[in-house]
């Protein structure tokens, strides 16, 4: 009789094991893309901020408020009590209520039929860019602004024309160089599973760069 091989019980434990340990690393590898994806397009939307201040100059020596107009990036954490996480890109104007009425999003510069906002109660009647829920594209539970943009729980970046990055609502500011930033400031996105990745922007140039996440957040 031929005798044919099999696995033991041992070996096949061993197998079970090493696969287990293979898709694990895989789940984790998943999250990170999760996390790094988030990251690339946060600082792509910090840079094109950036860019529409350095072509839009929002100066106007009729208007004692013309900074309050530059145009940010505001990270929205609550709307009517409920926890979100997305953000828009806007340039206040008229009355300067801090919040991005449907005529001051920017459009997306990769899709101008949409705009650079998730719809709302407050602004239902646009086409929002998905991507911009960084919870429900990304898995990504929170976002903090932190050493040199921390600004009482603020949760904005302005520019300036000359590309200078400020902290806080444009709106509660009472001249043109208030809360301008003058050390680093990191951004930072953390994933569901606990790991981060931290964007910084430098004071002045208003450089933006993306850190390595790490697994482990203090």
């Amino acid at each position: 009789m031929r005798k044919i091989d099999a696995f033991s019980l041992i070996e096949l434990v061993i197998v079970i094991v090493i696969i287990g340990i293979f898709l694990s690393i895989t789940a984790i590898n998943f999250k990170s893309d999760d996390l790094l994806k988030a990251a690339n397009q946060v600082a792509f939307h910090l840079r094109y901020t950036q860019h529409l201040a350095l072509i839009d100059d929002k100066f106007n020596p009729e208007d004692d408020n013309w900074f309050k107009a530059r145009w940010q990036i505001y990270f929205i954490k609550t709307i009517d009590s409920k926890s979100v996480l997305h953000y828009a890109i806007f340039s206040d104007s008229g009355k300067y209520s801090g919040s991005p009425d449907g005529y001051e999003i920017a459009k997306n510069p990769l899709n101008p039929s949409k705009v650079l906002a998730i719809a709302h109660a407050g602004i239902s009647s646009i086409n929002p860019t998905d991507e911009l829920d960084l919870m429900s594209k990304f898995n990504i539970k929170d976002i903090e602004l932190m050493d040199g943009c921390s600004y009482y729980n603020s949760t904005r970046i302005s520019f300036d024309q000359l590309g200078r990055p400020y902290k806080g609502n444009p709106k509660s500011s009472t001249n043109s160089t208030q809360n301008l930033i003058t050390s680093t400031c990191k951004i930072r996105l953390t994933h569901q599973n606990n790991s981060c990745i931290d964007i910084d922007i430098t004071p002045i140039t208003g450089l933006i760069t993306i850190n390595s996440p790490k697994q482990i957040c203090s």
